[in-house]
């Protein structure tokens, strides 16, 4: 919707301010894009399997949802679940083509599992701090700077 309105601001000349900040909000868009990929770049240089690691502090802050994958020995679903939020996370921070809809379901899904918002929510400022942890110095205000707005679009991505 944003691209969709800033291509409307930007081909109206006639409204300078409105064109100005709609690029600005294409650019900011843009590079939280980046930075986001930077971080998860990153990460990949450092670290070659996250899970385990972002699943741990999960079940430290947790504990009670470490019973829900009892039957996850292989680690797959956790793989799998971590994968949906990245590719989220992208998509939220793109053209929003499936993500805001995903999570409001998903959000919808987990209540059958007793995951309550806060929860829910805490898995991906998780991913955030075990990702940052893993960087080896190398995590930029950038890289803070998308990933909060991650969070603003998930904590606001409801049916």
């Amino acid at each position: 919707m944003l691209e969709s309105l800033s291509r409307v601001i930007i081909h109206a000349p006639h409204i300078p301010l409105l064109r100005h900040l709609a690029l600005r909000c294409q650019t900011s868009a843009m590079t939280h894009s980046h930075a986001f990929e930077q971080s998860l770049e990153t990460v990949a240089s450092h670290c070659e399997d996250p899970v385990p690691l972002v699943y741990a502090q999960i079940f430290e802050h947790y504990p009670e949802m470490e019973a829900l994958f009892i039957l996850d020995t292989d680690h797959g679903a956790r793989g799998h679940m971590l994968n949906e939020a990245l590719s989220c996370a992208q998509d939220l921070l793109g053209p929003d083509t499936f993500a805001t809809s995903f999570i409001a379901a998903e959000r919808q899904n987990h209540e059958g599992y007793a995951i309550t918002d806060d929860i829910f929510e805490a898995f991906f400022t998780t991913m955030h701090s075990v990702f940052r942890g893993l960087s080896n110095g190398e995590w930029t205000p950038a890289m803070d700077a998308a990933w909060q707005a991650v969070f603003e679009k998930v904590a606001a991505a409801r049916l």
